[in-house]
């Protein structure tokens, strides 16, 4: 359920992006995600459909999704590494226990679409 909680976080950001850029409506809202990220696309576009309904700046805005890689540490080697797997491997030992970088983002907002009427 912290899905809906990280959705309201998100159209916090929209919503000041687009009262910072004048905007009358928010047709598109990009996002970079990576594979630390424990949701799907799928719950933050419903999320945000519900947290959006009846709201005539950001209701029906364009979802868009881009994935990122993120920092990862090998937790046996101690290798560290970019990577873009949701369950990676170790390129130097080929060892699963991977820990992503706790510091990076899970998903960020890159971007808002907007019509100034």
């Amino acid at each position: 359920m912290h899905e809906l909680g990280i959705t309201q976080g998100i159209v916090e950001h929209v919503r000041e992006a687009a009262a910072q850029a004048n905007a009358v409506k928010v047709t598109d809202v990009y996002f970079t995600i990576t594979p630390a990220a424990d949701f799907t696309t799928e719950s933050i576009e419903m999320y945000y459909e519900m947290l959006t309904d009846g709201d005539e700046l950001l209701e029906g805005a364009a979802l868009h999704f881009a994935s990122a890689p993120i920092a990862a540490t090998c937790l046996l080697c101690g290798e560290e590494f970019p990577t873009e797997a949701p369950q990676p491997v170790c390129p130097v030992c080929a060892s699963q226990q991977v820990q992503f970088d706790p510091r990076e983002t899970k998903i960020k907002l890159t971007d808002i679409g907007i019509d100034n009427g």
